[in-house]
């Protein structure tokens, strides 16, 4: 009996989650696709396209609190330097829906490599974690709140920075 009572314990909740999963299985891959045409459209710095990803109330949230509108972030989008030694990835650690409604943890990777102060070449680290909130409209995923959690800077390995939300 006691083995039974242990068997449905782990067997349980593989079912739930099966369930769940079967019952949107490319959702976490949309999502990735999303990720994707925001990544291509911020490097394009195309207003419109990073527009149509976003909702018309979208809200950017950083580490001290402070807000950016859709039109503040795609500002500040469009005027980063291009940088060709940028290389990046958006990993979704977890995709949870409700309704039309998707809550993703994200991480962010980022490399790059620039000259210091020194004129040396510098290996840049950068990686955030953040929540970030879709909304399902009409069959298109747009993003509606991004909020930064975490922040990890490193020169040449070393860490320089180390921020994370307050509670």
């Amino acid at each position: 009996m006691v083995r039974f009572a242990l068997l449905a314990h782990l067997l349980i909740p593989t079912i739930m989650v099966g369930s769940v999963l079967a019952a949107e299985p490319d959702l976490q891959p949309r999502l990735e696709a999303q990720y994707a045409a925001l990544k291509a459209a911020m490097a394009a710095r195309d207003s419109n396209a990073i527009s149509t990803l976003l909702t018309p109330d979208f809200v950017s949230v950083d580490l001290s609190n402070q807000s950016k509108d859709a039109t503040k972030m795609i500002e500040e989008a469009a005027a980063l330097p291009v940088d060709p030694n940028k290389n990046s990835h958006t990993a979704l650690t977890n995709v949870s829906r409700n309704g039309d409604t998707a809550v993703v943890a994200q991480r962010y990777d980022m490399t790059t490599k620039k000259v210091g102060r020194d004129g040396n070449m510098q290996d840049i680290q950068i990686t955030t974690l953040s929540t970030d909130t879709w909304i399902n409209s009409n069959g298109f995923w747009r993003l509606k709140r991004s909020i930064t959690n975490q922040l990890d800077v490193a020169i040449n390995g070393q860490a320089v920075i180390h921020k994370v939300r307050p509670d």
